[in-house]
């Protein structure tokens, strides 16, 4: 080789690597789907449309090349010409990405045909993602959690039974041995996004462990990120996240709403303005909600004569189940419903104030102010208590 030929050959390495950089070729091959079409959709936001392309399938083979801004999660819809399309996912990024799967491997459940064990290689973003995805099956696996996993084929045989007091029962029962197994999953998936602290994906999977971190723990994760997956788009449920439970910590004011009650008129907050308030954070189809209600009648009984008001605030999106659940359970106090401004995302009051899960409930204090969140009924008793005795 000569001289010439020698510096010809670098530069064009150079170009081809640097190509990779600067764009993405997705080259996919689905055993079994013959000739058609495949449509790449991508997300644009929460309340607009997605954008994509649509290019030849041949014999299952499909290429898509294009530049992504940043990686993001991609939809692949698969269409051979005589079936219905099925779909795969995966996060992508500018990068020759491959995709391997089987047509016969096709699911077809709730309405939605997908295309299962898709192996994705070239996107690390997808890789890491998948690494913290399988932790929990990875420790099923392991002796130590034998135990765990023989709880949980009892669980799943119970719960697909027709006795679901017997499944809830059982699940009590070996709640300590979920909550142990469980804690290492956290603990695990915490060290490899702390691990992978460059990779834009770990922003992502911190969505799923934020209800279980508090305030400062989440913070302090969110801030060993590089400033670059830090502003990821894949980071912004956790950015909101964050500036959503430093906006509800005690002492802050209560943001204000209104909703609808069961009679169909507006409720405000501020109208009770003067009186301690319980948020009760709920739902029909929340068992541990409608199960605590006994003890909420009683704890009302109790505090409503001293000027004590709950406002159960529920998280349904059917308005039927709602008012189907407050004929059966006939509760005495105050009732709105939250509100689904944009489809298949969580409830507008529920995020204004960080509510983790169901049931959750926020003291707030005549003021207006936030008291806090209260871990359990008799911490929620010990505020009021506190805070009673020292009007008198």
């Amino acid at each position: 080789m000569n001289k010439m030929t020698f510096i010809g050959w670098i530069g064009l390495t150079a170009l081809a690597c640097q190509s990779n950089t600067e764009g993405y070729q997705i080259k996919g091959n689905i055993e079994g789907a013959g000739n058609g079409i495949a449509i790449m959709t991508l997300p644009v936001g929460r309340e607009e449309p997605t954008t994509g392309d649509t290019v030849k399938m041949e014999n299952g083979v499909f290429t898509f090349t294009g530049k992504l801004e940043a990686p993001s999660w991609v939809s692949i819809q698969v269409c051979p010409d005589k079936e219905k399309p099925a779909s795969c996912g995966f996060i992508g990024e500018n990068n020759t990405i491959t995709l391997a799967g089987k047509w016969a491997d096709v699911l077809d459940q709730y309405g939605y045909r997908s295309i299962p064990n898709v192996n994705v290689t070239g996107s690390l973003n997808e890789k890491i993602y998948q690494e913290i995805s399988n932790v929990r099956e990875k420790l099923m696996q392991e002796p130590r959690f034998k135990e765990y996993a023989e709880v949980q084929a009892k669980l799943n045989e119970l719960h697909n039974g027709e006795d679901k007091e017997a499944f809830y029962k059982y699940q009590a029962e070996t709640e300590a041995i979920t909550e142990e197994f469980s804690n290492e999953v956290r603990k695990q998936q915490k060290e490899l996004i702390l691990k992978n602290d460059t990779i834009e994906a770990v922003a992502y999977y911190l969505n799923f462990l934020q209800n279980d971190m508090e305030l400062a723990e989440l913070e302090q994760v969110f801030k060993a990120l590089s400033p670059k997956v830090q502003n990821s788009s894949f980071a912004k449920d956790v950015r909101e996240e964050i500036a959503a439970r430093i906006r509800v910590q005690p002492g802050m004011p209560a943001p204000d709403f209104t909703l609808e009650t069961p009679d169909g008129t507006k409720l405000s907050l501020s109208d009770l303005r003067g009186k301690y308030v319980i948020l009760d954070f709920w739902a029909s189809w929340c068992r541990p909600c409608r199960a605590s209600f006994p003890e909420m009648k009683k704890l009302y009984a109790e505090y409503h004569k001293k000027g004590v008001e709950i406002l159960g605030v529920t998280n349904d999106s059917r308005k039927n189940d709602w008012l189907k659940a407050l004929e059966e359970d006939q509760l005495p106090w105050l009732q709105v419903i939250d509100e689904f401004p944009i489809p298949h995302t969580p409830a507008k009051v529920a995020t204004l104030y960080a509510i983790p899960y169901l049931p959750t409930l926020m003291l707030i204090d005549p003021d207006g102010k936030i008291v806090g969140k209260a871990k359990d009924k008799h911490e929620l008793k010990t505020w009021l208590d506190e805070r009673l005795a020292k009007k008198k």
